[in-house]
């Protein structure tokens, strides 16, 4: 068994295309996330964050493993290494191959903190996850732990049927207003409308009070030939878009933004609705709502459980410390701030 540096920070991206395409069809063919992919890890480097992407490779040279590692920065040069969602295995790999895995995934990161800087590598697993002895139970966590997933393997009938009566009367409202659904798929179109997809976000985050991404972050999102712009019009006025990706078997509901002028149009349930319909035309399996939690976003877990759907709940985020006493002050000030 050996790891292998694919491309990162501190080596030459050869073979661009063939690298991105074996990465992206091992995560394709083993469930992992689109937060491991390669265009993903691209959307991080585009933010100014360093990239390693480890490969794992059994004594026939067939891959067994893969962990996209990102680098987030502190104050004072400090840093942590993180694998959302991550490291992705390969399906017939159980506990005790995933702990040897894991071995040289360690032993490759604590290289790469001691030129970084890094005080700790955070790992937020998507499957079972074995003890490595060393490691801690995350005190915070980065990505959500529960997500809700809507299986596409029904008629569009069924799926109607699956949903709360609330929600289905919601999307026949917006139909019955005669909201239209605009669906963005190419590089200019979804340019094009970026500014009102950022121009609905500012309100939404204005009223719901968080801080949303740079306005880069979005563009760069929207460049990728994986993600559509969907925009929901009335009477002439743009009033609720969304961002979709598109990975492996799954469409990946990514970001919203709604105007709360026009909350009883409810064109949200209807842009939903498009979208879930869209996606199994294409055949898609799974349809990922995001995250879920009654405590964090009761208003938005409410409105995404409408659409029924599976609670998928991710095993406890680990953190492996380089460094104890920086990672004691660490979790100081998380607590503190």
């Amino acid at each position: 068994m050996k790891i292998f540096l694919v491309a990162g920070s501190d080596s030459p991206e050869e073979v661009l295309s063939d690298n991105k395409k074996q990465w992206d069809n091992f995560l394709t063919e083993n469930g992992g996330s689109f937060l491991q992919s390669w265009n993903w890890g691209d959307i991080e480097k585009n933010q100014k964050k360093k990239i390693w992407r480890l490969q794992v490779r059994n004594n026939e040279g067939e891959i067994i493993s893969e962990a996209q590692i990102q680098k987030e920065y502190f104050p004072l040069r400090r840093s942590m290494l993180y694998i959302p969602y991550g490291p992705c295995f390969k399906s017939n790999i159980f506990l005790k191959g995933k702990r040897k895995i894991l071995n040289l995934i360690l032993r490759e990161a604590k290289k790469i903190a001691k030129k970084e800087k890094a005080i700790f590598l955070k790992i937020e697993p998507v499957s079972s996850f074995p003890n490595m002895g060393e490691d801690l139970i995350s005190q915070r966590r980065i990505q959500p732990r529960k997500n809700l997933v809507l299986s596409l393997k029904k008629t569009e009938e069924e799926l109607l049927k699956s949903f709360h009566p609330k929600t289905r009367y919601n999307i026949k409202i917006g139909k019955k207003k005669g909201v239209i659904v605009l669906v963005l798929k190419t590089d200019e179109d979804k340019n094009k409308h970026l500014k009102t997809f950022l121009k609905i976000l500012q309100k939404t985050s204005k009223r719901g009070k968080f801080k949303p991404h740079l306005k880069n972050h979005y563009k760069n999102i929207i460049g990728l030939d994986n993600t559509v712009l969907y925009i929901a019009e009335y009477k002439k006025e743009f009033i609720t878009a969304n961002i979709m990706l598109y990975f492996g078997k799954t469409a990946i509901y990514l970001h919203g933004a709604s105007d709360y002028k026009y909350r009883n149009i409810m064109a949200p349930h209807l842009l939903q609705w498009q979208q879930i319909v869209n996606a199994k035309d294409m055949n898609y399996e799974k349809y990922d709502f995001g995250g879920i939690s009654e405590k964090r976003w009761p208003g938005v877990t409410r409105f995404k459980m409408g659409f029924g759907g599976d609670t998928i709940e991710c095993p406890r985020g680990r953190d492996f410390p380089f460094n104890r006493l920086l990672y004691n002050v660490y979790k100081f000030l998380r607590k503190v701030f």
